[in-house]
């Protein structure tokens, strides 16, 4: 057993000198904000969350289509005034639209279309004849459907955006707090490893006093086998330490990304240093609740819910449709006297009104309504709960530092 626990501690140095990455904390927390995996993870939730944004102001912006046809017909003739037996036709038309939603609800379409119309009947006094016509359409609500409701979508995108930036920024410091901790501990475990060693040497050399007594005769022959106990307590204390190291290096590895290098060992250069304790308690409350990443989420969920409630709410009204169209239009036998009478205005048309329609009695909307309601408030009360609950911790936490302070100035009395 001797042997094997001295090979086991000259394996470690070796290895330790052999394949070592030397590190300090900060270094650790820069590489686990580079690699850590779940970091990664958290980042591509915020651009998940920033395309959803996009995605919701799409429908505000402008569309433009065209449409081009061409139409060739043949029919055996049914009337005598075409003067022929089998009419003809071809028609080929040209179409494009403009369209745009608006935040205030409203959306205005405006389209031009032209069209080439030629056939053999004998009654055409214009053939082929050309016209075109340009309509300009728009349509505003006035109670249901007006204003920033139409603007929920884009904001509850937004507010899961600022949600996806919370847990990244939660999730980073919980990983530089993880890391450090890790950090330490696996500094502690060095510490450890070699306190352990120390005493297995000091133990090993009470064990050769011993014999040596012994073989002196000034010391009885079973006083040795207290020796040789400690000296195997030495030695199964240092395995475990050096398990303890093991340990420690895989979970800062783990955090740091680095999980695939089981053969690099990992020495620190940073020494444990002593800091003051802010003993301000309302301080560390109001720290804890703004740095929080459950309540911060809670406080954005209320404005979610409460944006649903708006829009449940609008829901409720009736809907009052404000529509106006205007068009122009010309006729000609070629593309000159159509524009001219499509710029002279010889023909126009346009058309102005609106529609009214009004729930009667209770509707799934008030229900609807009444939900996102006590949806609200549902919120609420629970980030309420919730600042009570940081609250009571760091109150606890604060007892304990005080706690182990004082137990350590009695130590040192």
């Amino acid at each position: 057993m001797k042997r094997w626990i001295i090979f086991s501690i000259a394996l470690f140095t070796t290895t330790a000198q052999a394949d070592t990455l030397t590190l300090s904390e900060n270094d650790a927390v820069k590489i686990a904000l580079g690699k850590n995996p779940e970091m990664h993870a958290y980042k591509l939730g915020t651009q998940a969350r920033l395309a959803g944004i996009t995605e919701e102001e799409a429908q505000f912006g402008r569309q433009l289509s065209m449409k081009v046809s061409h139409r060739d017909n043949r029919e055996p003739s049914v009337s005598s005034l075409e003067g022929v037996p089998t009419t003809s036709t071809n028609a080929q038309t040209m179409g494009l639209s403009l369209t745009q939603k608006l935040k205030t609800g409203g959306q205005y379409d405006v389209t031009f279309s032209q069209n080439r119309t030629s056939d053999n009947a004998g009654f055409r006094t214009i053939n082929p004849v050309y016209n075109s016509d340009v309509q300009v359409t728009f349509s505003q609500p006035l109670l249901r459907g007006r204003g920033s409701v139409n603007k929920i979508g884009l904001d509850i995108a937004q507010n899961n955006l600022t949600q996806a930036n919370i847990d990244l920024e939660g999730y980073e410091r919980d990983l530089k707090a993880d890391v450090r901790t890790a950090y330490w501990y696996l500094v502690l475990a060095q510490k450890n490893f070699k306190v352990k060693q120390q005493r297995y040497n000091g133990r090993q050399r009470v064990l050769e006093t011993v014999k040596a007594r012994i073989e002196m005769g000034v010391e009885a022959r079973n006083s040795i086998l207290q020796a040789e106990l400690g000296v195997a307590q030495s030695e199964e204390d240092i395995i475990a330490a050096e398990d303890r190291i093991y340990d420690a290096e895989d979970r800062l590895k783990t955090l740091m990304g680095w999980a695939d290098q089981p053969n690099t060992r990992i020495t620190p250069t940073n020494a444990p240093t002593i800091t003051d304790f802010n003993d301000d308690l309302n301080q560390g409350i109001q720290r804890a609740i703004e740095s929080n990443t459950t309540y911060k989420n809670t406080k954005i969920d209320v404005n979610t819910r409460e944006l649903l409630a708006h829009q449940a709410k609008d829901q409720t009204r009736p809907e009052v449709n404000l529509t106006f169209r205007a068009g122009l239009s010309g006729i000609g036998s070629n593309y000159s006297d159509e524009l001219k009478g499509l710029s002279d205005a010889d023909g126009r048309s346009w058309l102005g009104g609106f529609s009214i329609e009004m729930p009667s009695g209770t509707s799934t909307n008030q229900s609807r309504y009444q939900q996102r309601l006590m949806a609200v408030e549902q919120a609420e009360l629970r980030q309420d709960y919730q600042r009570m609950q940081l609250t009571e911790i760091v109150r606890e936490r604060f007892r304990q530092v005080r706690t182990d302070q004082r137990r350590s100035d009695v130590v040192k009395l």
